[in-house]
């Protein structure tokens, strides 16, 4: 099927789903399903690199009526829906209103995940992510909040955004488990660039105790970090 050159409509998109499924493996499928589980949707075992390569072949060509077009009856619809939103070539301020009906969609940490590694802004357009990152990250939706939590992360842990960034995690309710592994992953990273003010955050007791001791956790398992901070912050856990 050449994806960069389809006239996308629902006929097309029925092929689309059809060639979709020609990927499925099976192992494959039975491994995926065991790591996300709060995936509402069935997954029928295409790989990453092939869902990454399929996206990429969409975005040539018209992937806006792709989007229109998509309905969602499976995982990895859903996974490259989101991979095609990330990679649209357009500028962040107009890609917002894509991302913004694309967040509905995020059900698991694998999507989240990929979607944000894929979106890769400019320098000039992080002001705009960290607007969108504050107005979400304390959403009540679980993969909202991760989304904007994994995208501070990748993007905003600067000298610019930092400091707010950090400051925006400990605040963040980590009730939620796949919230709270995001900001037990996200406060390792902070510490690497920020080791001061992520230590007065493990000092002030306002992240609870399960995110802190698997923040320190990452941190100590990080080739990264010297021996003597990982036997320090060993001795922050509660």
């Amino acid at each position: 099927m050449e994806l960069s050159k389809v006239q996308w409509n629902g006929r097309a998109y029925a092929e689309f789903r059809d060639y979709l499924l020609s990927f499925s493996d099976e192992k494959y499928r039975a491994f995926h399903s065991g790591l996300c589980k709060t995936s509402r949707y069935p997954i029928i075992g295409v790989r990453l690199p092939i869902m990454q390569k399929i996206s990429s072949e969409i975005v040539k060509g018209k992937p806006l009526y792709f989007l229109m077009a998509a309905s969602v009856q499976s995982y990895e619809e859903i996974m490259i829906r989101g991979l095609v939103t990330a990679k649209l070539k357009m500028p962040l301020a107009e890609k917002f209103v894509y991302i913004e009906e694309f967040l509905p969609y995020i059900d698991n940490w694998a999507v989240c995940d990929s979607f944000c590694t894929a979106l890769k802004p400019k320098k000039n357009e992080l002001y705009m992510l960290f607007e969108f990152c504050k107005e979400h990250a304390f959403s009540q939706n679980t993969y909202e909040t991760r989304t904007a939590v994994v995208l501070m992360m990748r993007y905003l842990l600067t000298d610019e955004f930092g400091e707010d960034v950090i400051s925006i995690l400990e605040n963040i309710d980590c009730t939620e488990y796949y919230v709270g592994m995001a900001v037990a992953w996200a406060l390792s990273e902070s510490f690497i660039k920020f080791r001061e003010r992520t230590l007065e955050v493990f000092s002030s007791g306002n992240v609870d105790a399960a995110t802190q001791n698997r923040a320190i956790q990452k941190i100590r398992d990080s080739y990264r970090v010297s021996d003597s901070d990982k036997a320090f912050v060993n001795s922050l856990k509660r």
